[in-house]
């Protein structure tokens, strides 16, 4: 009996020291989490983003950006740091956050993505759909991405070709067109984005449709 009790004291102590080690463990990264958060502010809803004005609505100069050399790594899932803007926080929920950052490509374009509250990625999202690119016969071209009260998302593109163009560059006739392209979806309780597959529209315009 005495053994026995000896060993149960032994399990008793060494159980609730891994315990403690994996408290501190589990709690090490929420410090480098609120760090994190520091650089995001809270933003209220709608976010809208539209291509055509965000220069003007989104003062990029003013955010702060991520910092590849720091812990800051832990928390961003991106090929390239250098050039990533942290711009806001969704009002805050009892079960996860979600941040609004800036992506650097040809322009700089929105991804939401959201984290449990021990700086978890639960999930991410573009907020545009393909972007706009430089294709021949473009003459306009619209990127819009929108995050609503209720939690819904609608991102669109809407590209407008006076002409498309053949494989060696030169202008198709009767070819002037409106591609659509637009997701829609809702952020979940849980912190999951559900978003649709991409939908594509073609509306002809100009006087042949």
């Amino acid at each position: 009996m005495r053994i026995l009790t000896t060993f149960l004291s032994t399990l008793f102590l060494f159980s609730c020291h891994n315990k403690v080690a994996e408290k501190k463990t589990y709690n090490a990264q929420p410090d480098t989490f609120r760090q994190f958060l520091k650089k995001f502010t809270i933003i209220d809803l709608p976010f809208i983003f539209r291509y055509v004005d965000y220069i003007e609505n989104f003062d990029l100069d003013k955010m702060v950006g991520i910092d590849p050399k720091s812990n800051d790594t832990l928390y961003i899932k991106a090929d390239y740091l250098d050039g990533i803007k942290c711009f806001g926080i969704l009002p805050d929920t009892s079960k996860f956050f979600s941040l609004i950052f800036f992506y650097p490509a040809d322009n700089y374009y929105p991804m939401l993505a959201t984290y449990n509250k021990y700086g978890i990625l639960l999930d991410q999202t573009n907020l545009i759909v393909n972007g706009c690119g430089g294709d021949c016969g473009i003459t306009y071209c619209s990127e819009t991405g929108i995050v609503n009260k209720d939690l819904t998302i609608y991102c669109a593109d809407s590209i407008n070709y006076e002409y498309q163009c053949d494989s060696l560059g030169q202008p198709i006739p009767n070819s002037d067109i409106v591609l659509i392209n637009s997701k829609i979806g809702t952020l979940t309780e849980n912190g999951n984005l559900n978003l649709t597959d991409d939908k594509h529209e073609e509306i002809k315009t100009g006087d042949n449709n």
